[in-house]
């Protein structure tokens, strides 16, 4: 994520482009050897210095936070998915440093394990410190966690989704499409059902329309 007025005084770091890369490798399906990520396993191993040639991907509609930074923030992305987030949260931090007030960002981050593959453990707790964001967390697999997927601390988290999104906030998404997505999409269903008595059919209406006026936003990879 970079802001479309991104100048040197108004961004975190206007002149780099940060990615947030999960290391794919484990045993074959074979049963014969090691299967390692094409991509993944060549940035894992490539050597400080080198250029690196890649695209960028323009997401249509726009995935960037709202300019006016009162509008509360519902961000989902666990593993790799708070990629574009990290971004958003560092532009909210930078104006919450210059004096502006700005609302909290409410995240849904999951891994399988904090200790194991918690990205950007230190930045959040600080950002969380800072009052710039609020952590709701899923560890897939600590039995003692509350919560296994982020569609789970989602669910917990409720009223606070609800009474956010009647304050006018906008949910990003981001991450996986196969299961991560429409579990979210089908726990916002619920958490309108829960809260309005409504039936599924209306609660499937009001996150469309949710969709459709730009409040739902997902940038996915997979089946969505």
């Amino acid at each position: 994520y970079r802001p479309a007025n991104c100048d040197r005084k108004a961004c975190a770091a206007p002149r780099e482009i940060g990615i947030t890369v999960g290391t794919v490798v484990g045993r074959s399906w074979s049963g014969e050897g090691e299967y390692k990520g094409v991509a993944s396993a060549y940035l894992h191993d490539v050597a400080l210095g080198t250029e690196v040639i890649g695209f960028l991907r323009r997401p249509d509609p726009p995935f960037a936070p709202s300019e006016d930074v009162s509008i509360p923030m519902l961000l989902v992305g666990p593993g790799t998915g708070i990629a574009p987030f990290r971004g958003f949260l560092h532009e909210r931090a930078l104006q919450k440093q210059r004096g502006r007030k700005v609302a909290p960002a409410i995240v849904f981050y999951g891994c399988r394990h904090p200790e194991h593959d918690w990205f950007y453990r230190d930045e959040m707790q600080r950002w969380e410190a800072e009052g710039v964001a609020i952590l709701h967390l899923a560890f897939s697999t600590v039995a003692s966690h509350p919560h296994r997927f982020v569609q789970d601390a989602l669910w917990a988290a409720r009223k606070t989704v609800w009474d956010t999104l009647e304050g006018g906030a906008a949910i990003y998404v981001c991450g996986d499409g196969r299961f991560m997505a429409p579990a979210v999409r089908d726990t916002l269903i619920r958490i309108h059902m829960d809260h309005v008595g409504s039936a599924r059919e209306d609660a499937s209406a009001w996150l469309q329309r949710l969709i459709d006026t730009g409040r739902y936003r997902q940038d996915v990879f997979g089946d969505s």
